[in-house]
C-alpha cells in the first residue's frame, strides 16, 4: 500500500476545502494505506477542538468527527509551527492527539518520505 501526505491550507473561512485533507486522509486508511497531515497557512486552526466542531462543510462530513476518527487510528496531524504559532496554537492544543508543530525541516522530511503529497 502506498504512503499518502496531504496538506491542508485553507481554514474556517472554506469550510469544505479545510475538510478535505481530513476526509481524504479517512479515505486512505479505509482503503488500507498509511497517511499523515500537515496544516499550514490559514489551517492551523482547525486543530483547536472548539474550532474542528463549528466546520462542517457541504457535502462533507462534519470535521470534529473526521479528526476523531484519525485520532483513533493514530495518523500524525503536523501543524506548521510558523503559522500556528502566528495564528494562535499551542501545545495545549495537541492533547490527546497524534499531533505537534513541524518546521520547514520537518515538513520536507515528510515530503521526501511519502510515495504521493495531496494539497488542499
Amino acid at each position: 500500500m502506498a504512503k499518502i501526505l496531504f496538506v491542508g491550507t485553507h481554514g474556517i473561512e472554506d469550510p469544505t476545502r479545510a475538510t478535505f485533507p481530513f476526509m481524504e486522509a479517512k479515505g486512505a486508511i479505509d482503503a488500507g494505506h498509511e497517511t499523515g497531515i500537515i496544516l499550514m497557512i490559514d489551517a492551523p486552526p482547525l486543530i483547536k477542538d472548539h474550532i474542528a466542531a463549528q466546520v462542517h462543510g457541504v457535502g462533507v462530513p462534519p470535521l470534529k468527527e473526521l479528526i476523531d476518527f484519525l485520532v483513533a487510528h493514530n495518523v500524525r496531524i503536523s501543524v506548521c509551527e510558523p503559522s500556528g504559532r502566528a495564528l494562535g496554537i499551542t501545545e495545549d492544543d495537541f492533547a490527546g492527539k497524534n499531533s505537534g508543530f513541524g518546521t520547514s525541516v520537518d515538513a520536507n522530511n515528510a515530503y521526501a518520505g511519502y510515495d504521493r503529497v495531496v494539497t488542499f
